[in-house]
């Protein structure tokens, strides 16, 4: 009969230790005296071996304790990617609805895999400062080679081209299509998705745009 027996590997610990007194005095006397000294002597205890009259068998296997993983810091880190996400106005600008006057405002580039856009900065990722925004307005969501966006109740609606998204229903949205945040007039985006040295330039190209429609 055989079996086989599991191990698990501890830390190396001494093996228990006997301790025994002795002292230096010719008497073997155990009461000691003021003037004596004692010292401790220690012996290793043999290994204990276990017995059976049985005609048994075991083969011990060494298996280690589990250990925390530890991952580098480039597997926690994004990678880059050479496609970038932009969000570039494409509204008109006008801001008599509104009764006052709004700047158009800037490109957006969709850095994290997933943002919320609304008109205030403490509770949005991307803040548009346009009262017809909603506070928290929308949910954009990266996968693979296009947009997800999902209403969040706001109160003029999002707006993929000229279609109403119903709350909390998911729409994918491509590259040349247009959302529009509440606002045709001045939030009013067009979703490009470009190679990363396009990127760039291309924001640039918005900005400047709009400095030049604002100082005309």
């Amino acid at each position: 009969m055989e079996f086989t027996v599991h191990s698990i590997s501890r830390p190396n610990l001494p093996l228990p230790l006997s301790f025994s007194t002795y002292s230096s005095s010719p008497s073997n006397s155990l009461t000691p005296y003021p003037h004596t000294r004692t010292k401790a002597t220690a012996s290793i205890l043999p290994p204990l071996l276990l017995r059976s009259d049985l005609n048994l068998t075991f083969k011990s296997r060494r298996r280690s304790l589990l250990q925390p993983l530890r991952a580098s810091q480039s597997e926690f880190e994004p990678r880059s990617s050479s496609v970038r996400w932009l969000l570039v106005p494409v509204g008109d600008g006008d801001w008599k609805h509104i009764g006052s006057k709004v700047e158009m405002p800037d490109a957006f580039e969709i850095v994290s895999n997933e943002v919320t856009v609304g008109r205030l900065p403490e509770k949005a990722d991307i803040a548009i400062p346009v009262a017809t925004v909603s506070a928290v307005h929308a949910r954009i969501k990266k996968q693979e080679d296009r947009l997800l966006v999902i209403d969040l109740d706001s109160t003029n609606g999002t707006f993929i081209d000229d279609k109403r998204l119903k709350p909390g229903v998911v729409a994918a949205v491509s590259s040349g299509n247009c959302i529009s945040f509440g606002d045709i007039h001045l939030a009013m985006f067009q979703v490009s998705k470009l190679k990363t040295d396009k990127a760039a330039s291309k924001i640039q190209e918005s900005e400047d745009s709009i400095g030049n429609s604002e100082t005309s």
